[in-house]
């Protein structure tokens, strides 16, 4: 009894310093879809910018998925009491179930969805194939987007590079052009489809760090063979 709310205590307080510290944040959005908020979308982004956006999508009818571990049960709570719908699992341990948790959110309750495409290790910038069966089981578009902040913590022994802006610091929000996916797709247009928004993703993640002129190493180069490349998104 004791542990359980000495749990509820601690998260609840880290909701309620959250929620502060978030609107302190001036948070720019960059060509956002007119129709959010009228239309369901699912989101894909990058692990690493999950901080800033957890705060900017409360309360806004999203699905989400946490993993399955007792850090997840806990991360579960504090996405809850933002109002979040969370599943568990995650692409490496209870995928399958997570997937399906979030494709039923979709479909049977109504709402969006968001993942983080590059989880829960990591390669880093490389979309796993979960983002695109959402969205093609669901029928709905998907929107890639990215993020970044002017003055912010980053947590460098974190595989995913998350960071943490800091108070009053300007963020950015940067949206991509909606994406269907078709209901069949032989494997090798499903994998064309996959590299054509993992190089989105990568473009706008550069945008979105050029916007306060940060770099990330390698991803320059990448966004620049994308574009050369017989799979440019030109070309599909």
């Amino acid at each position: 009894m004791f542990k359980r709310f000495a749990d509820f205590t601690l998260i609840a307080a880290l909701a309620g310093f959250y929620w502060i510290y978030s609107r302190l944040w001036i948070v720019e959005h960059r060509n956002k879809p007119k129709d959010i908020g009228a239309s369901r979308h699912v989101y894909a982004h990058w692990h690493g910018d999950e901080l800033l956006l957890v705060g900017s999508f409360a309360q806004s009818r999203m699905a989400v998925m946490v993993s399955r571990s007792r850090d997840g049960e806990r991360m579960k709570r504090l996405l809850e009491w933002f109002g979040y719908h969370v599943v568990r699992g995650s692409s490496s341990r209870g995928g399958v179930g997570g997937l399906k948790g979030l494709i039923d959110a979709v479909n049977d309750g109504g709402l969006n969805a968001s993942l983080a495409v590059d989880g829960p290790r990591g390669p880093i910038y490389q979309v796993k194939s979960g983002v695109l069966k959402l969205a093609q089981q669901t029928g709905i578009p998907l929107i890639p987007g990215a993020a970044s902040a002017r003055r912010r913590i980053i947590f460098k022994k974190a595989w995913n590079q998350c960071y943490l802006p800091l108070p009053f610091s300007k963020c950015v929000i940067v949206y991509g052009e909606p994406v269907t996916v078709p209901p069949n797709l032989s494997d090798n247009d499903f994998e064309a489809l996959r590299l054509k928004i993992e190089a989105q993703l990568v473009s706008l993640k550069v945008e979105a760090e050029s916007v306060f002129d940060h770099s990330l190493s390698g991803l320059q180069e990448r966004v620049g063979k994308a574009t050369k490349s017989p799979m440019s998104l030109k070309n599909l």
